[in-house]
């Protein structure tokens, strides 16, 4: 019988779930080109499942009566994806989370089906997302009644519009340049380039990120994410099991969540704090960590000025602090590694799956199987998830877990 420990207000899930298999397809963008063969969403669930059996040694009929989590993409037109993607899997779950906060869905479920192993009602939990974005075409949906009124007709076309105006904030309350910012995009373009999953792996320069071609003054081509096909998936397990499996367990240390933040009043919050601030405060705490402990992060990157954002509110620096951003080396040789495997930038973005890519490669650090990217000797690491992005404010789902490889 489990013993609740309690942290605060908040009950401490520390060491109580741990990440023992991990399945991550190779990103592509098939069906962009007539011809072209292509994969369904369902194929890349399968693929990724596979792989996260084959890494932890388990089968299927594990998980029958256990925990199943499933991002949902954005542009899926029913509400049944969670219950559809255990019908494609062959899976009957005694326990089943829909991830429905974007981004920050994979990070989310990591906290909320650790509490379920947590509280003995499962032992395992399989979290899983998929995409298929260039052979799959929904529609384009109806708009929400807020946006069709006041953002569209005025000009508000979607995320690169909203998330401008936040980096021309940001660079004139704080005097931000595009060399600072294009320091973060080169780090993780260059850990791409030593990924064999990145799908973008030319090294760049800050002078080809500063010249890339404008899609939302100020930001750019390389500032924004890539859409892809792929699945992505990883599994938890409580203590004791992960124990009598294959590889190393990668135990969740400490989580925070914090969905619709606001920071000042209500009707003008500032846009240039996220919820990670808070969220990151929590799972720090929670897991008994101080910023020098931490080895290095795995910051959700829909945006390179997003990145940049969570670095400060995570407390790494004060906020507006460029000199932090001119003398810090942010690859996994330097004093702050940041985005190992090139994040979903560089490596794509299988809608909110995407947000599984970081869990994903901060295990393989913690592991040992960086590869060429590896930082040296980790024993702790930060993982951030984000969705939704609304009009004047920052990202509206915030998720931060902190990993470790020891108990």
């Amino acid at each position: 019988m489990f013993r609740l420990k309690h942290f605060g207000s908040t009950m401490s899930i520390t060491n109580k779930a741990a990440i023992v298999g991990i399945g991550d397809t190779p990103t592509d963008r098939l069906g962009s080109k007539p011809g072209e063969p292509r994969k369904s969403s369902a194929e890349y669930l399968s693929w990724a499942l596979h792989l996260a059996l084959e890494d932890a040694g388990l089968t299927l009929k594990d998980f029958q009566g256990q925990g199943l989590g499933v991002t949902i993409p954005t542009a899926y037109p029913q509400p049944f994806w969670p219950e559809e993607v255990s019908e494609i899997l062959g899976i009957t779950p005694g326990f089943l989370l829909g991830g429905a906060t974007g981004g920050a869905g994979a990070v989310s479920l990591l906290g909320g089906m650790s509490a379920a192993i947590n509280s003995g009602f499962i032992d395992l939990a399989l979290v899983i997302g998929a995409a298929a974005p260039f052979s799959e075409h929904w529609g384009g949906g109806i708009q929400p009644g807020d946006m069709r009124d006041w953002e569209i007709p005025y000009g508000t076309m979607g995320p690169n519009s909203k998330i401008a105006m936040v980096m021309r904030r940001h660079m004139h309350q704080y005097g931000t340049t595009l060399d600072h910012l294009g320091k973060v995009a080169v780090a993780a373009r260059y850990h791409a380039s030593l990924n064999p999953l990145g799908y973008l792996r030319k090294p760049i320069t800050v002078d080809d990120y500063k010249n890339s071609r404008l899609v939302a003054d100020p930001v750019r081509l390389l500032d924004c994410v890539m859409p892809a096909n792929g699945g992505k998936a990883y599994i938890l397990a409580s203590p004791e099991r992960a124990k009598t499996l294959r590889k190393k367990p990668i135990y969740l240390k400490g989580f925070g969540e914090r969905s619709n933040p606001s920071y000042g009043p209500r009707a003008g919050s500032d846009a240039l704090i996220m919820g990670v601030k808070d969220a990151g405060r929590v799972a720090m705490e929670m897991a008994g960590v101080k910023h020098r402990d931490i080895n290095f992060l795995e910051l959700y990157d829909d945006y390179v000025i997003v990145v940049y954002l969570q670095i400060e509110d995570l407390g790494f620096c004060e906020k507006g602090d460029l000199k932090f951003f001119e003398n810090t080396d942010f690859t996994f040789k330097g004093q702050l590694p940041i985005q190992t495997g090139g994040g979903i930038i560089n490596c794509g973005q299988p809608s909110t799956a995407g947000g599984v890519h970081h869990i994903l490669e901060g295990v393989r650090q913690l592991r040992g199987e960086g590869g060429e990217r590896q930082v040296p000797n980790p024993k702790i690491g930060l993982i951030s998830g984000l969705g939704v992005l609304p009009y004047g404010k920052n990202l509206g789902c915030c998720a931060v877990a902190i990993l470790g490889n020891e108990v």
